[in-house]
């Protein structure tokens, strides 16, 4: 189901523009109060109906399991700037779907994140313990200041701060980012997610990632000792990882059942089970 959720204008802007979210929900048709739904973090200059997304959703509604997604403002379909966009915002827009979820009767929740949405998501979850049940996170943009500032270079880094926003380009995107991208991030300093997150998750990353580097995802793994982090390395896996797919569902399908978070389905009888399509209206 399609949803737009209204968001209050930010500080400072013209009272009477409403921003929203724009926002997919698939629920099976024997959802309850104790079943399990993820919600899904895209990543930085993508949105909710990439190739991830889509296959993801389709293989948790043929489990039983419901699905949301939303792009982040400034992506996809929702209102919003890119130049706009921080951690704290992304922190907000998380919130702003999570409080959906809880009045359309869902309950229980997992983080689905990918690169800049699993960074966001790992955040979210230890801001938030007792609201998440688990996180599946694939290159969780855990080191987004160092990167964009390393991509921009020390001169052009001291531009962006005077000018307050740069020209980024990439295969995804092109758009300026403001500066105050930056200095939010630095409010969120690692030695406070490794001190605050506690919630069980799993980490799925490529060595061939060349925008997370996976050394920084290994060391988070390790160092964050008071939850429950699995951590599956690709030796030849690059940053997106799509092009394998059904062995991320296998090993996050694995992580759930392993936590108890999703129950085996029995065996149907006949020629077999079917996947259950997507329930899912189209926007407009």
């Amino acid at each position: 189901m399609h949803h737009r959720l209204p968001l209050p204008a930010p500080d400072g802007s013209d009272p009477g523009e409403v921003s929203h979210l724009d926002v997919l929900l698939d629920l099976p048709p024997d959802f309850g109060s104790d079943s399990l739904c993820l919600l899904y973090l895209h990543g930085f200059g993508s949105d909710q109906r990439g190739e991830k997304a889509t296959f993801f959703r389709e293989r948790a509604l043929a489990e039983g399991i419901g699905f949301c997604s939303f792009d982040f403002q400034g992506h996809g379909a929702s209102g919003g700037t890119m130049a706009g966009l921080t951690l704290s915002r992304n922190l907000a827009d998380v919130a702003r779907v999570h409080g959906f979820l809880a009045e359309q009767g869902v309950r229980r929740v997992a983080l689905l994140g990918s690169s800049m949405g699993g960074g966001t998501a790992l955040w979210y979850a230890a801001r938030h313990p007792a609201a998440v049940v688990a996180g599946l996170h694939i290159a969780p943009a855990l080191e987004l200041e160092q990167g964009l500032l390393a991509w921009a270079g020390e001169e052009r880094a001291r531009a962006w701060e005077e000018i307050g926003t740069i020209r980024y380009t990439s295969d995804l995107v092109a758009c300026d980012l403001g500066w105050e991208l930056i200095r939010d991030l630095r409010t969120y300093p690692m030695a406070d997610l490794l001190a605050r997150h506690r919630t069980p998750c799993l980490l799925l990353q490529g060595k061939l990632d060349t925008s997370v580097p996976w050394r920084g995802v290994a060391d988070f793994a390790t160092r964050c000792a008071d939850c429950a982090i699995e951590l599956h390395l690709f030796g030849d896996g690059d940053h997106r990882l799509t092009d394998r797919k059904e062995r991320l569902w296998a090993l996050m399908l694995e992580f759930l059942r392993g936590r108890g978070l999703v129950s085996r389905k029995p065996a149907r009888s006949g020629s077999g089970a079917s996947a259950a399509r997507p329930r899912r209206k189209s926007p407009g």
